[in-house]
């Protein structure tokens, strides 16, 4: 970051200037101009709009000459916060010195702590000649406020193009700050070759630009290789086949071996896994009846990096000496089955931004739920008797509830008290279903147990 007061910008600015929001914005019409600070500042308080600067043939053009096509160049990049839950106050101060931007006011629609709205602009040592750069810039700004502002999203996704007007705010309600801050493009982790405003050297910086980072060690070279060839869709789940035995899809801590006569596996204490949402779809056979299909609810925009951050928070927890090739294949895989990404926003590059971030995050800590289950049915079980889950399930509870009984339960006391005794550890049973148990016990019977199998059915 830059600390330099005498900086000039080029951007375009309306010759039209409102006291509310524009009705049409089709009738606006632009000229460049190149200002300092202070004279953007006032522009915006008379009530001007402004835009990036485009290709144009006479001094002045309209909305039709804003095109991502025709897009020229830019000295800074101008972002659109709305209906966020922090006042525009305590937006500013939330964010890091070196990270405040240039430039921050209000909107005309802006209602302190009640619909906050504001812009910011971030102003750039050098120009911004690609809109692809311009995004990448973009979406790395609120990539980091992300992490400095737990729960913000930039609800309108527009103003990542670097074609989106924006009005000033010509009320004499406005508040704005501003400061000296002139930015590099590396201030917010952007790898500058990488964005580089040559296609082909960007096709070329693509494959390799990060594997020398030093401070995120890569031991696979292959898979790193494999990892940048591959995009959204394409060759994804070839990746996905080759390196699942290396880098196994963590969607929960990894649990013991257990014997094939259990019915069960416990959970240990630390036991973490990343929440999914399910909905059932009715699908109607051939026959006309109808069966439902499960289908898992996917990240959508606004809520995807963060999300897809915390999962990678949460598989340090599940294997704590996980690597970074590890956690950008479950990512690779959390893209391919769990988001949203028709908009192809998460690209590799963001994926490994994630990746890298998150292994060397050592600050931040994040509260996994707490799993309300004692045990999962242990699948070789089901296999080896050719019984459902359910059935498994039902074995297990039985022979879990039998055991808990048979530690806890005290001979010495009344089944009234003991009943007590039982609910306050967290033991659920009846008391006709603790009489029974007791009466059972008396008897001596043998324990339901998988090589007796009382409930289990061979297979026919």
């Amino acid at each position: 970051m830059i600390n330099y007061n005498k900086k000039k910008i080029t951007i375009s600015v309306s010759i039209q200037k409102f006291k509310s929001k524009p009705d049409n914005w089709k009738t606006l019409t632009y000229k460049r101009y190149t200002i300092s600070i202070e004279e953007l500042i006032k522009l915006i308080c008379q009530g001007h709009c402004i835009c990036q600067n485009f290709k144009t043939a006479s001094k002045t053009f309209g909305v039709k000459e804003k095109t991502i096509d025709n897009f020229d160049f830019a000295d800074c990049v101008i972002l659109d916060i709305d209906d966020t839950f922090l006042s525009i106050n305590d937006f500013y101060l939330s964010l890091k010195d070196e990270h405040k931007p240039t430039i921050i006011y209000t909107t005309y629609s802006n209602i302190d702590n009640i619909n906050n709205r504001f812009r910011l602009i971030y102003i750039f040592n050098e120009p911004i000649r690609s809109n692809e750069y311009y995004r990448g810039i973009a979406n790395t700004i609120v990539y980091n406020i992300q992490k400095e502002i737990e729960g913000f999203d930039l609800k309108d996704k527009t103003c990542l193009n670097a074609s989106q007007q924006f009005a000033g705010n010509g009320n004499d309600n406005i508040v704005y700050y501003y400061n000296d801050n002139i930015f590099c493009p590396t201030d917010f982790g952007i790898d500058e070759k990488y964005f580089s405003n040559s296609k082909s050297i960007l096709r070329k910086e693509r494959k390799n630009n990060i594997q020398t980072d030093l401070e995120t060690p890569i031991g696979n070279s292959e898979f790193m290789k494999d990892f940048w060839s591959t995009s959204y869709k394409k060759n994804e789940e070839i990746f996905i086949r080759k390196y699942a035995e290396i880098y196994p899809f963590l969607e929960a801590t990894p649990l013991p071996e257990t014997d094939s006569d259990i019915p069960y596996i416990l959970l240990p204490d630390n036991y973490v896994k990343i929440a999914r949402y399910w909905y059932k779809e009715p699908l109607t056979k051939s026959d006309g009846t109808i069966v439902y299909k499960s289908h898992a609810v996917k990240l959508k925009p606004g809520h995807r990096r963060k999300l897809l951050y915390d999962g990678c928070l949460l598989r340090k927890i599940m294997l704590p000496k996980i690597t970074v090739e590890h956690l950008l294949y479950c990512l690779v895989c959390e893209r391919r089955y769990y988001v949203d990404n028709q908009d192809k926003v998460i690209t590799n590059k963001i994926l490994y931004q994630i990746a890298k971030d998150a292994w060397n995050d050592t600050e931040r800590s994040i509260k996994p739920k707490k799993e309300k289950k004692q045990f999962v049915v242990n699948p070789k079980f089901c296999e080896k008797y050719g019984i459902s889950k359910q059935a498994a399930r039902n074995i297990a509870v039985k022979m879990l509830l039998d055991l808990q009984l048979k530690q806890l339960y005290d001979t010495k006391l009344s089944i009234k008290e003991n009943l007590e005794s039982l609910k306050n550890q967290g033991i659920k049973i009846g008391k006709s279903s603790l009489y029974n148990w007791v009466k059972s016990q008396k008897r001596q019977p043998t324990i339901e147990t998988p090589e007796n199998k009382p409930h289990v059915k061979s297979p026919p």
